[in-house]
């Protein structure tokens, strides 16, 4: 069975980290791991696209809240497609694309859940207040997965609860 890396962090993650994110994304490719990601804006759709750039979509799986593409936002929709259409798997949630935040956010959390669960090594990207992403750190932390988190602006830090149990970088810097 293959090993994950679960890619994760802030929607609001600026543009400029796209390489970082790519560039993490290819040091666990050549090391024989997939990855796993939400296919949300910002951190997620920086991984999805650095599959699809290095040809690895078949490496790659994508967790999804929604039972169907459309409950991705429209800008992630089109590489979606691309990233089925080269091999990429996703694995559908149960939410359909126009639920209520009532509906929307319990399927967000388990997509994170199945994420961590999946993987081996999670590594955040974190920008700003993320609490989903926060979330799913604290999930990975409690079930014994081991956390890389980059701390990328915009206010974000990780709790005390989390710093002693994460191995945290400034992203900024790299």
């Amino acid at each position: 069975m293959r090993r994950f890396v679960g890619v994760i962090g802030s929607r609001s993650l600026p543009p400029r980290f796209a390489p970082l994110v790519s560039s993490v994304v290819s040091l666990f490719l050549s090391r024989g791991f997939g990855i796993a990601s939400g296919g949300a804006l910002g951190a997620d759709s920086f991984a999805l696209s650095a599959l699809l750039s290095s040809g690895s979509s078949s490496s790659g799986v994508v967790f999804s809240a929604w039972s169907s593409a459309s409950g991705f936002p429209s800008s992630v929709r089109p590489a979606v497609s691309r990233f089925v259409a080269a091999g990429g798997q996703v694995v559908w949630g149960s939410a359909p694309a126009s639920s209520s935040r009532s509906v929307a956010v319990p399927a967000l959390l388990g997509r994170n859940r199945l994420l961590v669960s999946a993987s081996s090594v999670v590594v955040a990207f974190l920008h700003g207040p993320s609490r989903g992403s926060l979330y799913t750190v604290r999930h990975a932390v409690s079930r014994g997965v081991p956390v890389i988190v980059f701390l990328c602006g915009g206010g974000a830090c990780l709790p005390p609860d989390l710093a002693s149990r994460c191995v945290a970088f400034n992203g900024e810097v790299i």
